[in-house]
């Protein structure tokens, strides 16, 4: 049997007071999301042609969001077809999906030598510092949740390789246009 734990009982209160606006800022409605068109470079590249839609950003910090309020993390709901894949990256923290709607197949690994496949309601979360990216395996346009495990900016430290920062990410800063696939 486990061993009780002080922090984790239960003590009588009351509720901290929230007025009905401030309840309404935390509230994201899917249908009323807005994509982040310049959320990354290489969303204008067919194979990596993707909606990305921030829900949860603390100060907007990820970008356009839903919701602005204080968290520990940031939210994004990602849209995509069949065989799409995001540029190969990895972030200084954890990163976790969870497919909504259909199976997804994640990659991971310096050679992208790794993976595995989920389905809806699945979790998956790859470490910090691996090189990931992932794809929707159906036949439909396709959701997946990603929460980033930072309540910091989201785009710092971010790493790719050599050739797809050559390709999209030189002298790209978060909030400019996308860039052609070969227009660099």
């Amino acid at each position: 049997m486990q061993q009780p734990r002080p922090e984790h009982f239960r003590t009588p209160g009351h509720s901290a007071p929230v007025s009905a606006e401030e309840m309404a800022r935390r509230i994201a409605r899917f249908a009323e999301l807005k994509p982040d068109l310049a959320a990354f470079p290489d969303l204008k590249d067919a194979a990596r042609e993707r909606s990305v839609s921030y829900v949860i950003s603390p100060d907007g910090t990820a970008g356009p969001c839903a919701i602005s309020a204080p968290h520990n993390f940031h939210l994004a709901v990602l849209a995509m077809k069949k065989n799409v894949k995001p540029s190969t990256h990895s972030h200084p923290y954890n990163e976790v999906f969870i497919p909504l709607d259909a199976r997804f197949r994640f990659y991971w690994g310096e050679a992208l030598e790794s993976s595995i496949e989920l389905g809806p309601w699945d979790t998956i979360s790859i470490p910090a510092g691996v090189f990931r990216t992932f794809e929707n395996i159906e036949d439909k346009l396709a959701h997946v949740f990603s929460i980033f495990d930072t309540g910091g900016d989201p785009h710092t430290g971010i790493v790719v390789p050599q050739e797809l920062y050559d390709r999209y990410y030189r002298g790209w800063v978060p909030g400019m246009p996308p860039v052609e696939g070969n227009a660099r």
